[in-house]
């Protein structure tokens, strides 16, 4: 099943794509339900002396410098054959815009001489005038 995708993702061209449109990975979805959760106990428990009984450090939630912040997930933020297709698209690209650069070059080389060639032809034509 998971092949199937992947032989999917890699048949797709992935340059115009719009990646909001997917669902969270499983870490992040995890993260966001357990912050979901913390911060409804506290709420649930609001009208109590002790307001909660989790800790944040647990659910969803990081401590940097007395403060709180998300965590958004844990492992990697690409599944790996992601990753591979995204750099071989770069490189493939890289590679053409290579070519077309080289190619540019050679042109505007090419039109240079061209240049040079008309101009001693037309001082020559002005000689023969005087």
């Amino acid at each position: 099943m998971v092949c199937d995708v992947n032989e999917e993702f890699n048949r797709k061209n992935v340059k115009n794509f719009d990646a909001s449109n997917l669902p969270p990975c499983k870490s992040k979805l995890s993260q966001q339900f357990r912050r979901a959760n913390y911060i409804t106990s506290l709420w649930k428990n609001a009208h109590m002396k002790k307001i909660s009984i989790f800790s944040p450090d647990n659910n969803g939630w990081t401590l940097k410098d007395n403060k709180y912040h998300f965590n958004w997930f844990d492992g990697d933020q690409l599944p790996s054959f992601v990753i591979e297709s995204l750099q071989e698209e770069s490189e493939n690209e890289s590679n053409m815009d290579d070519n077309e650069d080289s190619q540019c070059q050679h042109w505007v080389d090419n039109d240079l001489s061209n240049l040079d060639d008309d101009d001693s032809k037309d001082h020559a034509e002005c000689s023969n005038y005087k």
